[in-house]
């Protein structure tokens, strides 16, 4: 019995997981520029150019403050 509702709660969060992604699937990017982890975030990512990325950092000023300045 317990290990039923040990699934079922696995299957609830795999879903809601799968239900976010689905709504706004640029949360990925969001929280892997707003921890820091990875290449520099100041430099442009790939398939960006210098002004696309300066536009997209001023989109973004609490997680790019430091350069923005």
């Amino acid at each position: 019995m317990n290990k039923k509702i040990i699934i079922y709660v696995l299957i609830a969060l795999v879903l809601i997981g799968l239900i976010i992604l689905t709504i706004n699937p640029g949360i990925i990017y969001v929280l892997r520029d707003s921890t820091g982890v990875g290449e520099d975030k100041c430099t442009p990512a790939s398939g960006y150019t210098e002004e696309e990325w300066r536009q997209h950092m001023s989109q973004h000023p609490s997680i790019y403050k430091e350069c923005l300045t």
